[in-house]
């Protein structure tokens, strides 16, 4: 198993309460709180590959920005997220994540028009996307966390 291996598992092994204090450590700030164990988990995860692999070069990012431009276009999301940005839901014990894309948003290797088209695929009910994915929280604003970022 090599270390990165490890490390994966040693961070899928942990609690909600270690992985809070593995972040802190790692990236140097208190954990978000809106952050699930589970979205902590994969970004824990992603900075030891990163630490392993290199991040991706700028020529990878071009690349991803122009398939994304390339791609049919959709309604803009709401300016005040920012593309790039990750959303995360859990809903029945499963995490959902979409990616802020510039012109729609993408879950599951499909592109949508809005949040709420993402919701209702999630729920199979009619939702709002920024009220499903707690942009519009009441204990987000009382946090003075705020979509705008």
């Amino acid at each position: 198993m090599s270390k990165l291996d490890r490390g994966i598992a040693s961070i899928t092994a942990m609690s909600a309460r270690e992985r809070k204090a593995e972040w802190r450590r790692v990236f140097e700030t208190p954990a978000p709180p809106a952050y699930s164990s589970d979205m902590l988990a994969r970004a824990l995860a992603y900075r030891l590959q990163e630490k392993a692999s290199g991040s991706l070069s700028k020529a990878d990012l071009r690349r991803i920005a122009a398939i994304g431009s390339s791609r049919e276009s959709a309604a803009s999301p709401s300016p005040s997220l920012r593309p790039g940005t990750w959303l995360s839901r859990t809903w029945h014990g499963e995490s959902h994540l979409v990616i802020v894309l510039e012109n729609g948003f993408e879950y599951r290797d499909e592109r949508y028009s809005s949040l709420s088209a993402v919701a209702k695929k999630i729920t199979g009910a009619a939702w709002s996307g920024p009220r499903f994915f707690g942009l519009s929280s009441p204990r987000l604003s009382k946090l003075g966390i705020t979509a705008n970022g």
